[in-house]
């Protein structure tokens, strides 16, 4: 309902299982959908986003994804390498993720010379894998941020996490 005339962004698309998709399908075709724990149909009228990892037509292949909707939501395609691919993306979204943790919590965090130093080296290195891309980054990130003794996070906080990545 709250997309209605504008736009629903549906991560990981292909992780809704056959039945939701059968939801989806006809919410986009009649526009109305039954509303979660509703008795009464609903209407909505939205353009959709869907977001995955995962290559849909070899899903529709495996019986996991119902072709008539990846007819219905394949217009075009955007292919966005992932992090390890993108190093380059790190650096500018460390300011990016400290300040959606700091409106999150009310804490603002910064880190030392050093320990941003020390963090970046690692992170752009082959080491980093970031299989969760930017949700690897954002859960790093928010580790330090709320270990970080006095707002600041240190070259012990950054050694320590480094440590622990390695270990994954």
């Amino acid at each position: 309902r709250s997309a209605n005339e504008g736009v629903l962004f549906l991560d990981e698309i292909a992780e809704l299982g056959l039945d939701e998709q059968a939801m989806l399908l006809r919410a986009l075709e009649e526009k109305r959908f039954l509303p979660l724990g509703g008795d009464h149909e609903a209407s909505s009228d939205f353009q959709l986003i869907g977001g995955t990892n995962r290559d849909l037509s070899q899903a529709v292949r495996e019986g996991r994804f119902r072709d008539d909707l990846l007819a219905r939501i394949n217009l075009w395609t955007f292919h966005l390498p992932g992090l390890a691919d993108r190093r380059e993306d790190i650096a500018p979204n460390l300011a990016y993720e400290l300040e959606q943790f700091r409106q999150r919590t009310g804490t603002a965090v910064t880190f030392s010379t050093e320990a941003r130093r020390l963090f970046l080296e690692f992170a752009e290195g082959p080491e980093a894998r970031w299989p969760a891309n930017f949700r690897d980054l954002n859960a790093v990130v928010t580790r330090l941020a709320t270990l970080a003794p006095g707002g600041r996070i240190t070259v012990d906080q950054v050694a320590a996490e480094i440590a622990t990545l390695r270990a994954l």
